[in-house]
């Protein structure tokens, strides 16, 4: 065509829609307002965009909420469904009706397209967004610059992103929470009133040792260096890291540099045929003196003369010319001396039965410190771990408050520190773990010597010498002792509150940075997007049709005005799509709105009739048979595809789910963020593309379904095929419909669709990571046993080994929390062996458990309660009081009489078996004592003990019980979890005895207690006692004198006794036994922090119920209506529609009233109630009257047919269905 042609042609063209348009305006029509679909209306688009900007907001809210505190809120695993599932709820729910806004952009661009200038079919009547998917119809629109429906697809996808990215927004992490103002309990205050600080109980000097040599720890309240109030945060969770300002206090030692003047030192003594000298009389004139103060006469060797070539000493001093404790000092000294013999006698001396000598000793170099002891009260900054021991805390801070109590002088703490170690009849570990090399040569105070230890200044004894060195080592065991007697002493009982500050360590919701942005990204561009909609599609929607097209009826209506369009299409009703384009395909379509109603308009019509019979011939010889199979998709073999994929996913998720719980997990994984998103955002993909499938069957079901009723032999009435719109409605609405009107296909598949938006809600939930451990099973050897001596054999005497007696008491006066390797309480185990490999390879914090057998001893007691027992009580004789003078009475104290072993009946006791105790003071008694058993053929093993206590007032017994105990050794089966690779036992998890299994162990060796002893004791309490009423697991003192509570005070005693066996046995009776061959079969868990990925069974069997559902659904609506073999195109056009009218006998019917044009009820009124088919058949007039114009007949294909005559009376009869449109 000539360029002149195809300009006159525009002209023509243009100028028939002027002036068809502008005759529209003059039309007479009742509706000129015309259809607006409503998700298109501004009202609800701006509902959209406050949506859109409101979760931009809350999302910023939340990320800065997790940023500032630590995550978003706590949480347990166990609820992770609701911040899994909500925000992918919520998004899901969005993009629901978002999808409302997306079709009807779409199902109104062809109609605003017709109503704007004459368009060719492509991009009008021909014109098809409803079928492609998303992807596509974005090109397709913006190549036809159609760019709102372009923004309503583009706005599906990003929901669609939106929702997988929503599953990897949250994720559950154990952080560090601070926390501000948490409720602080303190327990204990200080005063300075009536100290105490030589209580009973633990002391300090063994404190310390058993903190520098056994492993103990600082007892709670206390540190090396102050005490401090006792504390906790009740309120809080066991793993917190509490820190509260509480009250301290500190004692220090203020030093000064000292000078020594020696005038005089000589020594006499006699030196022993061995060589060993004895000191008979030492002759010291010095003066030790500072600025603030001079002592004489200090001795400062110590009273060895020069035995030992180094002398160091922690003792008082006096200021001369002072009085009182305001001029005592402590003075330290450490000196390097020597001998200088003046004369020496060659004969031996049978008196003094050794060589006379006297000697001048020499000082060759030394320091000197004169001390004034000070305390202060603190402010301190203490924090502690709340799942342990305060023994633990950490003190961060301290400030002195510049004050001391009324009433306490300094002396009254330096006085106890000086006095040391009281009443020990044991030798203590100090004494073999001297800090300095060649201890032999050396007398340096025990003071000292662990004064060394806490500072670190162990090694030569020279180091003593340096500058400094000698005050750090006294300054430092001076505040170590004074804290413990501080504790002891002035911490008084009392509860009272503050507030502190803790670090919770949680498990919090974290929003994951990079999920948000990209979900920002994807919101900010739809509000984009819901804008352009506002400004193309909203504006227009009003105007383009007078009522909804969505019906076969309204299409109908639209038709039968359309007379060009009719001629066009007719004879298309079975020919595939490609023959519509090739007819319509030289033609511009505009719509009209007349006073005959509205209408589709071609425009050059004459061309278009002188050509109709070509375009005849044509469709004659390409149209295909009616069989032709639809473009759908999926197609019957995909949906089978389809199907076999979702019950293969069933599948894989039960294996998956197997595999997690048996393995512990399906993969070890990192914390790294991008591996976290492929295990969150991949499993939601795959959910939304079988969505996305689902949802094409249900479009199928749903656009196909009137089609499929008219297609049955007996059609269907009007109500239910011509009237229908599956399309533009929220799926609820849709299964209510599709009910009423039993089109259970379309039930099916859009149940399958509607219950397919679940699956990424839930696949949210469905994997996690979390640390796990791995199991192993293995054996253990055991590699010893517990009878190393025989016990009714006299030459058998083992050493007893003081250490072990130590260890028993430090955990029982409570300086060591932890007990030794291979026991625990009253249980001590063999010892373990396993595989070297296994060990080599053993991550931190792993453990086993098994049955072990245990040995604990279970004595046979015999108790005796108030007159039961035979005592006298009596005053203190001259020759008692002479040894003691404290003694005021002493009680006589028969003790129960049971078998002395191996004997029963009482037989080897003594005659004379009465013990005595010593009383100093009225109140409290207990002693426990070995009783007069005798057995010539015992090691000195199992012999009975017995336990005296009860309270003396007024000179008479309130109460009193006795109670003897012979050692009996019994065997238990133990379910015990050892820390591996060292087999510690941890507190969390004790051992737990099967009672069931206790075997009594004959002739197992039991030592006896050092302890116990067969002296009187001048104390009310006895050391045993002592620690059951003030030690680690102290009973109420008052229960000494509570006759109801004997059976509490014999619990007591067999349990503490039972420690101390436990730890005899561990250091006295082992024997290696190498060829023993027991395994010890154990499951080994192997803690090694594996970050693991979980399947959540519950969101398995929730998914798996999900996805069993729409494939039952989806086989069911394929069954009922294979969509297929309905129709050879798809009637999403305008024009594929039209095409199955165009023949119809029923269209003149519209024409054939008086009434509007344009009233939406006139199809109603004409048709309700009347049958409808759609296939091949006579289409001339079926009315007995001549109420048709056309009486023409011709063969049609697939045209929708009206199979009953229309009457008036019978139509007016009909009831109508209210939700009928056009």
């Amino acid at each position: 065509m000539s360029e002149t042609a195809r300009l006159a042609k525009s002209f023509k063209l243009n100028g028939i829609y002027i002036t068809q348009k502008e005759g529209s305006q003059d039309g007479k029509t009742s509706q000129s307002s015309g259809w607006q679909p409503l998700y298109l209306r501004r009202r609800i688009l701006g509902i959209f965009v406050v949506t859109f900007c409101g979760i931009i907001a809350v999302l910023e809210v939340l990320n800065h909420i997790s940023q500032v505190n630590y995550g978003i809120a706590s949480s347990i695993e166990g609820r992770h469904y609701l911040w899994t599932y909500g925000p992918t709820a919520i998004l899901t729910v969005v993009a629901a009706l978002w999808s409302r806004v997306e079709f009807q952009v779409k199902q109104h661009a062809p109609w605003q397209s017709l109503q704007e200038k004459p368009e060719v079919a492509e991009k009008s009547i021909l014109l098809d967004y409803i079928t492609p998917m998303q992807p596509f119809t974005v090109i397709k629109a913006l190549r036809n610059r159609h760019f709102a429906v372009a923004a309503g697809a583009t706005g599906s996808i990003l929901l669609t992103l939106l929702i997988i990215f929503s599953t990897g927004l949250f994720s559950l992490q154990e952080v560090g929470v601070q926390k501000d103002n948490v409720p602080i309990l303190l327990y204990d205050y200080f005063n300075g009133e009536n100290p105490t600080l030589d209580a009973e109980g633990a002391t300090p000097f063994d404190t310390l040792n058993s903190v520098l040599f056994d492993n103990g720890s600082y007892p709670e309240g206390t540190t090396a260096n102050l005490a401090f109030q006792r504390f906790s945060a009740p309120n809080i969770s066991s793993n917190a890291i509490v820190t509260a300002q509480i009250d301290g206090m500190e004692a220090q030692l203020g030093c000064e540099p000292a000078t020594i003047t020696i005038t005089k030192w000589e020594v006499d003594g006699v030196m022993a045929a061995d060589g060993e000298f004895t000191i008979t009389q030492q002759n010291m004139t010095n003066e030790i003196s500072s600025p603030s103060c001079r002592i004489e006469n200090f001795a400062i060797d110590g009273g060895y003369g020069a035995y030992f070539p180094y002398v160091g000493m922690f003792e008082q001093g006096q200021c001369v010319g002072s009085k009182g404790t305001d001029g005592t000092r402590v003075v330290v000294t450490i000196a390097k001396i020597r001998e200088n013999v003046v004369f020496s006698n060659d004969t031996y001396d049978e008196y003094t039965r050794g060589y006379n000598r006297k000697s001048d000793i020499v000082l060759d170099h030394s320091v000197q410190l004169i001390c004034k002891p000070t305390y202060s009260l603190l402010e301190v900054n203490a924090t502690t771990n709340a799942s342990v021991s305060l023994s633990n805390v950490q003190i961060e801070e301290t400030r002195s408050m510049n004050s001391t109590f009324p009433g306490l002088a300094a002396w009254d703490i330096a006085n106890s520190v000086l006095s040391g170690p009281k009443g020990h009849t044991i030798g203590r570990p100090i004494e073999d773990n001297n800090p300095f090399a060649a201890p032999d040569k050396m007398s340096v105070d025990y003071s000292l010597q662990i004064g060394a230890w806490l500072a670190g200044s162990t090694g030569n004894v020279e180091l003593l010498f340096q500058d400094g060195v000698l005050n750090h080592v006294a300054s430092a065991y001076y505040r170590a002792m004074a804290a413990q007697y501080m504790n002891n002493g002035l911490a008084r009982q009392r509860s009272s509150t503050t507030t502190g500050s803790a670090v919770i360590h949680e498990n919090r919701v974290i929003m994951a940075e990079l999920p948000l942005r990209a979900m920002e990204v994807c919101l900010a561009i739809g509000i984009l997007l819901t804008l352009v909609i506002v400004l193309l599609a909203s504006p227009t929607a009003t105007a383009s049709t007078p009522w909804n097209p969505n019906s076969i009826s309204a299409i109908a209506a639209i038709v039968s005005n359309s007379k060009a369009l009719r001629q066009y299409l007719s004879g298309t009703s079975a020919s595939p799509l490609y023959i519509l384009e090739d007819r319509l395909k030289k033609s511009h379509y505009f719509s009209r709105t007349s006073a005959e109603g509205f209408s589709i308009e071609t425009v050059d019509n004459e061309q278009i009739y002188n050509e109709q019979s070509d375009i005849f011939t044509t469709d004659k010889r390409n149209s295909p048979s009616s069989s032709a199979d639809s473009k759908l998709f999926p197609s019957f073999f995909f949906r089978v595809a389809i199907f076999v994929a979702v019950a293969s996913i069933i599948v894989v998720l039960e294996v998956l789910l197997h595999i997690s719980e048996t393995q512990d997990g399906l993969a070890d994984v990192t914390t790294n963020k991008y591996v976290h998103y492929s295990w969150t955002l991949l499993p939601s993909l795959l959910m939304e593309l079988i969505g996305l499938s689902f949802g094409s069957m249900s479009f199928n079901s749903r656009i196909l379904a009137p089609y499929a009723h008219l297609k049955r032999p007996s059609g269907a009435v009007f109500q239910n095929c011509m009237t229908l719109n599956f399309l533009d409605s929220l799926s609820v609405a849709t299964h209510i419909r599709s009910i009423r009107t039993r089109h259970f296909a379309v039930l099916a598949a859009t149940l399958a669709a509607f219950i397919s938006s679940f699956l990424s809600i839930v696949t949210s939930g469905l994997f996690s990571a979390m640390d796990t451990s791995q199991y192993i099973s293995t054996n253990f050897t055991q590699e010893d046993t517990f009878h190393r001596f025989a016990i009714w054999n006299v030459s058998v005497s083992p050493d007893l080994d003081n250490s072990n007696v130590i260890t028993a008491q430090y955990i029982i006066q409570g300086n060591r929390t932890a007990f030794p390797r291979w026991t625990y309480e009253t249980l001590v185990f063999p010892k373990l062996s396993m595989d070297a490999s296994l060990r080599t390879n053993l991550p931190e914090n792993s453990f086993v458990e098994l049955w072990v057998p245990a040995l604990r001893t279970t004595p046979t007691c015999l108790v005796q309660r108030g007159s039961e027992v035979n005592y006298t009580l009596q005053p203190a004789t001259d020759e008692q009081t002479s040894v003691n003078s404290k003694v005021s009475q002493v009680l006589y104290i028969e003790p129960p009489r049971i078998g002395c072993a191996p004997w029963s009946n009482g037989t080897g006791w003594e005659e004379n078996s009465r013990d005595l105790l010593d009383l100093e003071t009225e109140g409290y008694f207990g002693l426990a004592i070995l009783s007069p058993c005798y057995n010539a053929n015992s090691s000195g093993a199992n012999l009975p003990v017995s336990y005296f206590w009860g309270e003396v007032r007024n000179s008479s017994v309130v109460n009193i019980a006795a109670m003897t105990c012979a050692p009996v050794a019994e065997t238990v089966n133990t379910w015990t979890r050892f820390q591996l690779p060292d087999f510690d036992i941890p507190d969390d998890h004790p051992p737990v005895p099967d009672e069931s299994s206790a075997s009594t162990v004959q002739d197992q060796y039991i030592p006896y207690s050092p302890w116990t002893s067969t002296s009187t004791t001048a104390a009310n309490l006895d050391s045993f006692f002592q620690a059951l009423v003030s030690g680690r697991w102290a009973i109420p003192r008052d229960y000494l004198g509570d006759a109801d509570k004997i059976e509490n005070v014999v619990k007591a005693i067999k349990f503490q006794d039972g420690i101390m066996k436990a730890q005899e046995f561990n250091g006295m009776t082992r024997l290696s036994n190498a060829s023993l061959g027991v395994l010890l079969p154990g499951n080994v868990t192997l803690t090694n922090n594996r970050l693991r990925l979980i399947q959540d069974a519950t969101s398995t069997r929730v998914l798996d119920a999900l996805l069993a559902s729409i494939l039952i659904l989806g086989i069911l609506g394929s069954v009922l209506v294979n969509t297929d073999h309905i129709l050879p195109k798809i009637p999403s056009s305008i024009a594929a529609v039209a095409s199955l009218l165009a023949d119809s006998n029923f269209l003149d019917w519209y024409q054939s009233t008086a009434e509007d044009p344009n009233d939406t009820a006139r199809g109603r009124k004409f048709f309700a109630g009347s049958r409808f088919v759609l296939g091949r058949q006579n289409a001339g007039n079926l009315s007995d009257s001549s109420s048709s114009p056309t009486e023409e007949k011709k063969d049609v294909d697939l045209t929708i047919c009206l199979t009953d005559p229309v009457g008036e009376t019978e139509s007016s009869n009909v009831p109508l269905m209210p939700l009928a449109i056009g």
